[in-house]
């Protein structure tokens, strides 16, 4: 039976879906053929990656050196406790590195967030259950201050945007 029209785009839609998804997971990068020098050289020669040292020394780690053109394999410590899985697809040299750093670099961000995030719950929390017990403070005093940690709570309902220039080249 012949497919109609909608269903033919459907499943191309569908198939250039896959297909985008299948290059964002492997880390193709549409542009390779283009560039001509090597990541190392033109971030050594720019400085462009010494405020990215300065930062994460001042946060108490080093990134790996994006000083030559090692893949982002080589610098994994313990390769055995990631099993067989295929952690940076194709990604190779210091670009490959930077790349696979970007996305490494989120996934620590959002998880360091997020314990924050419960831990200050969690303390607030607390407040609020000592603030309904029966204790000293006036009643009128606690109810502000319930109100005030509430409102705190409410802060750490929301979530923060980072607005970051494109990194990855999928497709052209």
């Amino acid at each position: 039976m012949a497919l109609s029209p909608a269903e033919r785009k459907r499943r191309q839609r569908e198939r250039e879906r896959r297909e985008a998804e299948a290059k964002r997971h492997h880390g193709g990068d549409a542009a390779t053929d283009v560039y001509r020098t090597p990541f190392s050289d033109w971030s050594e020669r720019t400085g462009a990656l010494d405020d990215l040292i300065q930062y994460t020394s001042m946060a108490g780690f080093e990134l790996p050196p994006f000083d030559d053109e090692r893949d982002p394999e080589d610098f994994v410590i313990d390769r055995h406790a990631f099993g067989d899985a295929d952690l940076f697809g194709d990604a190779k040299g210091a670009l490959g590195r930077a790349e696979a750093t970007i996305g490494l670099l989120m996934d620590a961000t959002k998880l360091l967030a997020e314990a924050v995030n419960r831990y200050k719950r969690n303390e607030i929390q607390s407040r609020l259950s000592e603030l309904e017990q029966p204790g000293d403070m006036d009643r009128a005093a606690a109810i502000k201050e319930a109100i005030r940690l509430d409102k705190m709570l409410d802060q750490l309902d929301k979530h923060v945007r980072l607005d970051l220039p494109q990194w990855k080249i999928i497709e052209v």
